[in-house]
């Protein structure tokens, strides 16, 4: 089997048990800005028309290749950082645990330029943050 054929059916399932999730999400008839089912719907809607696109136009690489390198030291670290950022989303202000982890990720990847490491983890904090706060008025964890 293709990795891309199983990765495509798995993002397509994932995508739709998003949009059966999203649904038990209570909104606000009256709610001024976008509703909260809004993000999710969305992404569900990515996840299922990227999924289909793999299942249906496989690329050439087997399955056993992409999980090797799934499974690699590197691709463990990724994962491993990424549960630590979720799991202490809420504990830690979103400025901070974004700086870190785009920080942790960048390293774990292979980055090893100063001047990337030093600009773009606040960069990709600060603007995710500006983004989410000022253009959809999300609220994020924040220490004041």
């Amino acid at each position: 089997m293709k990795a891309d054929r199983l990765a495509g059916i798995v993002t397509a399932a994932a995508g739709l048990a998003l949009a059966a999730a999203t649904t038990r999400i209570d909104i606000l008839a009256d709610q001024p800005t976008l509703s909260a089912r809004f993000f999710p719907y969305l992404l569900a809607i990515v996840l299922v028309a990227g999924g289909l696109a793999l299942a249906l136009r496989p690329g050439g690489t087997p399955l056993a290749v992409v999980i090797e390198r799934l499974l690699a030291r590197r691709g463990l670290l990724f994962a491993a950082l990424f549960l630590v950022y979720a799991l202490t989303f809420r504990y830690l202000d979103f400025r901070l645990g974004t700086w870190a982890f785009v920080l942790a990720a960048m390293w774990v990847l292979g980055s090893r330029r100063w001047l990337e490491l030093a600009v773009l983890p606040p960069a990709v904090a600060f603007a995710t943050y500006l983004l989410f706060r000022y253009g959809f008025t999300v609220l994020l964890p924040v220490w004041t």
